[in-house]
């Protein structure tokens, strides 16, 4: 509905602004033409009345011989008179723009130099002027020469009202303004009906297309007509068949789809066991290898066996329960401590390829209360992540440091790096740079989850030895609402 509603908007609207940009065009056009005729119309009738008053102005100084002021100021006074209050002001000036005689008596003799006196004066032709003056008013004057052949005598200005012609102007502007807005509201009413009935078909349409239900079989019944609607409809009537048919397929392909994501999630849940049991398994391997070789310490190496036990058996109790938050048990220890039993975990691969360790631990930092088996899993992910990142040959950096009230370890490596390409999607489960066979891209996701439970973050650098470098950062205090059961 929406859509059918636009094209009948934009159709009236479109039309619509043509129309008026038209008509506007027509008004101006008619407007211009009108006031031209209307304004010619006023002026022939002013050129007739002042060719009446130059005949017998002619002959006055015609038989005078000379200037007659008597004559002229009856004959100008009269000859207003007659026109009752149509002339402001009839004159006759001289050589010089002097005042001969005057329907006001008052400006005989005066020396007129304004604009019109002066045009009056010196053009050998009619001259037609309106113009708006302080005391009379509108002023529609008609000027022409006055003089026989042998002698000059200046010229007659006939100062008309100018509100005969407003009025007639102003009453055709708003005629022809009604008559242009008539034919537009007419135009209108015929666009709206049309568009009504063009889109009327698309909008039947629309609403039968609502109602379709493609859970069954049924095909739409539309009207078919021999316009562009009834093509549509019948395209319409094509596609649903094919949609029928694609549904049945698909839901074929969604059986056998559900079946293969069944085993899919099967494989990656199998792949997080084994990783997330692996790395710890590896830590007892290495106990126990200590063991044999260094009994001196029996009591510490039993103490990791433990611990590594105690850490697989919350990880498998995890993964069954389904629930990250409840990863192990909240408590009070000593973060540099666990650093170095992650260190010994992982100490006989150490050794055995020949990868040198750099530790700096701050002995300032206090005892830390969180979740300390859940911070030996992170941090053992990220330390294996790195010597395999490393191979045979190379050096592993630790550091802890105080972070306001938080504590951080860094650890950083001297491989390859994680390539910037896939940084955004390290932390991203089952996404890994190893070879294939050679990891399960679960670690770093594990690892970031297991951290944020605790309130604390894993962040990612360029290492100072040319590799990766990754900050695991906690709350020295938990806060209680953040604490897992």
């Amino acid at each position: 509905m929406k859509l059918i509603s636009s094209i009948h908007d934009k159709l009236v609207f479109r039309i619509g602004l043509s129309l008026s940009i038209v008509l506007l065009i027509l008004f101006f056009a008619i407007m211009s033409s009108q006031k031209e005729a209307i304004l010619g119309k006023h002026r022939t009738v002013a050129t007739t009345m002042i060719q009446t008053a130059i005949i017998p102005i002619n002959d006055a100084l015609y038989l005078a011989g000379s200037e007659n002021d008597d004559f002229l100021q009856s004959f100008l006074k009269n000859f207003v008179q007659e026109y009752q209050g149509g002339i402001k002001f009839a004159m006759i000036l001289g050589d010089g723009g002097r005042v001969i005689a005057h329907s006001d008596i008052s400006q005989v003799n005066k020396i007129y130099s304004d604009v019109y006196s002066n045009s009056a004066l010196e053009s050998l032709d009619p001259q037609f002027h309106i113009y708006e003056d302080s005391v009379m008013g509108g002023v529609m004057e008609i000027s022409a020469p006055l003089g026989l052949i042998t002698l000059s005598h200046g010229a007659v200005r006939l100062g008309l009202d100018s509100q005969p012609l407003k009025r007639e102007l102003r009453s055709t502007t708003l005629f022809i303004i009604g008559m242009i807005l008539l034919t537009l509201v007419l135009v209108l009413f015929i666009v709206l009906r049309i568009s009504r009935n063009v889109t009327s078909g698309l909008r039947f349409t629309a609403e039968a297309i609502d109602a379709i239900d493609f859970q069954t079989s049924e095909l739409l019944e539309l009207p078919e007509t021999d316009d562009e609607i009834g093509l549509l409809n019948d395209r319409f009537k094509r596609l649903q068949e094919r949609l029928i048919n694609a549904r049945s397929t698909m839901e074929e392909t969604n059986n056998s789809l559900i079946q293969t994501e069944k085993l899919a999630a099967m494989g990656r849940m199998a792949a997080g066991v084994a990783h997330e049991i692996n790395n710890p398994l590896l830590g007892l391997k290495n106990c126990l290898h200590l063991l044999n070789i260094d009994p001196d310490n029996q009591a510490d190496h039993i103490r990791l066996l433990k611990d590594g036990l105690d850490r697989i058996e919350v990880i498998v109790s995890r993964l069954l329960e389904g629930a990250r938050k409840k990863t192990g048990t909240i408590k009070d220890y000593d973060f540099n401590r666990s650093v170095r039993d992650v260190l010994n975990l992982v100490g006989h691969r150490l050794s055995k390829e020949k990868i040198i360790t750099q530790v700096h631990l701050d002995d300032t930092i206090p005892d830390v209360h969180n979740n300390k088996s859940g911070f030996e899993e992170a941090l053992l992910n990220i330390c294996m992540n790195a010597l395999d990142a490393i191979g045979r040959v190379g050096t592993i950096q630790l550091e802890t440091e105080i972070r306001g009230n938080n504590v951080a370890v860094i650890v950083g490596d001297s491989g390859p790096g994680i390539p910037v390409e896939e940084r955004s999607r390290m932390f991203e489960p089952f996404v890994t740079s190893k070879e294939v066979g050679k990891g399960t891209g679960l670690g770093l996701y594990v690892s970031r989850e297991i951290i944020r439970d605790m309130g604390g973050k894993i962040s990612y650098a360029d290492s100072n030895l040319g590799g990766a470098e990754f900050t695991i950062e906690l709350p020295i205090q938990m806060e209680p609402d953040e604490e897992m059961e």
